[in-house]
């Protein structure tokens, strides 16, 4: 994902978008310790996934396995309501 921004693909498949993977584990380590970084580190990373996920031109597919990341919760809310 580091390396899509600014490019453009017909297809574009996102595979592992599992909890503790996108965002990763030690994203969360901050919020103990330091809830400033943990929020601006959990945007970074949403940020990411975003840019990642809108590369795709024609059509979209992410694959998780075991629990999806939470950033996967608002689009599954909109599909939800638009079946």
């Amino acid at each position: 994902m580091y390396r899509f921004k600014g490019l453009e693909y017909l297809r574009v498949i996102i595979a592992g978008v599992s909890e503790s993977l996108v965002p990763r584990a030690s994203v969360d380590q901050w919020e103990r310790t330091d809830r400033t970084r943990h929020k601006r580190e959990l945007q970074r990373a949403n940020s990411l996934f975003f840019v990642a996920a809108t590369r795709a031109r024609d059509a979209l597919a992410i694959s998780w396995n075991g629990e999806p990341s939470r950033f996967l919760t608002p689009l599954r809310a909109a599909t939800d309501r638009n079946q």
